[in-house]
């Protein structure tokens, strides 16, 4: 099918650079002929001119995916303008990247500081048409790009200077990927307080606990200050005696149990409690019995007839879900720890303040990674 006759006084105004005139005859064009190729290939030239590349892309790529009647010209053209897209957009990213690592300490603080670039879940509808976009940003190729992005969990994608992170966060989420940028040391500033018992629930909460120097003392807050519960499991790994494949008696580090942990988040006050099952003195202050527990229930019921810990701590879980009712759950640690583990040098940074028994006292990597999740979601839902 010829082009219209119309088409070219419109390319006649781009010669001459008359933009308006061309913008002007171009548009009863867009409503008399909105499937044309050369017409489409103008409508995107005056969008990427206009200084809205994101207009201008899919309308050049649905041109290269046009193959009912391929003219050569119309593809050179629209590769052509794709390539300008993709060199000014990577010289704005060097150019904000370069501003971000030159920047003076003394007058921008953030620009100097450790971050941690986290990348959201998207959905697989998009999936596709975001690869294309992060393999561009990142300088990757499709299929390595497309594994990067996460499908049901946070990851932890890259550390690095936050005021660069925050350049990369920026851009993606301007192409819809779902992320966000920590400040690495406001994460690790935030105080946390290891609950050993409640003492009082009603109407406000009292609680005994430490601090981070394992000082005893008190707290009280009022239910509605919990902005969000955030719950995991952490391994307890044991050395035990096994048989290799010849038979002789071995020793190995096996998982012998996971404990879970429950953190509550106090925005306002900047501030973690943290509670951990096997730290929890259940026997003092609040009891939390399971709804129809009696004695004579075989159902985890220990030999001494009372409920095991696992049970209270289900009952003390679900009571403090009962009293924050508004609160934000994150319940997705086990898929971030898989890409936490892979950034040991962050891990080794953190004090993790889980209280769990072991034989060798040093905190395992997933304990510091769950501390990191806990951080990382305070600072992401802050007001």
């Amino acid at each position: 099918m010829s082009r219209p006759p119309e088409l070219d006084r419109v390319i006649e105004a781009f010669k001459v650079k008359d933009y308006r005139t061309a913008a002007r005859l171009l548009n009863p064009l867009l409503r008399s002929h909105p499937r044309e190729p050369w017409v489409q290939l103008y409508a995107a030239r005056l969008h990427e001119l206009a200084e809205r590349p994101e207009v201008a892309e899919p309308i050049y790529r649905e041109l290269l995916r046009n193959t009912a009647n391929p003219n050569p010209k119309i593809l050179a053209q629209a590769r052509q303008g794709l390539q300008r897209i993709e060199t000014r957009e990577r010289d704005r990213r060097q150019a904000a990247l370069d501003r971000a690592r030159t920047a003076p300490a003394a007058t921008d603080q953030t620009k100097a500081r450790p971050g941690i670039l986290i990348l959201e879940p998207i959905a697989p509808a998009t999936r596709k048409a975001a690869a294309q976009q992060f393999a561009r940003i990142f300088d990757l190729d499709p299929y390595t790009a497309r594994l990067q992005l996460p499908g049901r969990d946070w990851r932890l994608f890259r550390t690095g200077n936050f005021g660069e992170l925050q350049v990369y966060a920026q851009e993606l989420q301007t192409h819809d990927i779902p992320c966000f940028c920590v400040d690495e040391l406001q994460a690790r500033s935030l105080k946390t307080f290891t609950i050993e018992h409640f003492q009082s629930v009603d109407p406000h909460a009292v609680v005994v606990c430490k601090n981070d120097q394992r000082q005893l003392g008190s707290l009280q807050f009022r239910w509605s200050e919990v902005t969000q519960r955030v719950l995991g499991m952490v391994p307890v790994v044991e050395s035990v005696i096994d048989l290799n494949a010849r038979g002789q008696i071995v020793r190995r580090e096996a998982t012998q149990d996971f404990v879970p942990l429950l953190d509550l988040h106090l925005a306002d006050r900047g501030c973690i409690l943290r509670l951990c099952e096997s730290a929890y003195q259940f026997d003092r202050g609040v009891a939390f019995a399971p709804m129809g527990f009696s004695p004579t229930s075989f159902v985890d019921r220990a030999d001494d007839g009372r409920p095991t810990r696992r049970t209270q701590w289900n009952a003390l879980c679900a009571f403090v879900a009962q009293q924050t009712p508004a609160a934000a759950v994150l319940n997705r640690f086990a898929g971030f720890a898989e890409t936490a583990m892979d950034c040991r040098e962050l891990l080794d940074r953190l004090t993790p303040q889980i209280p769990v028994p072991r034989r060798d006292a040093r905190p395992m990597p997933e304990d510091a990674a769950f501390a990191l999740y806990s951080a990382v979601s305070f600072c992401r839902h802050r007001p």
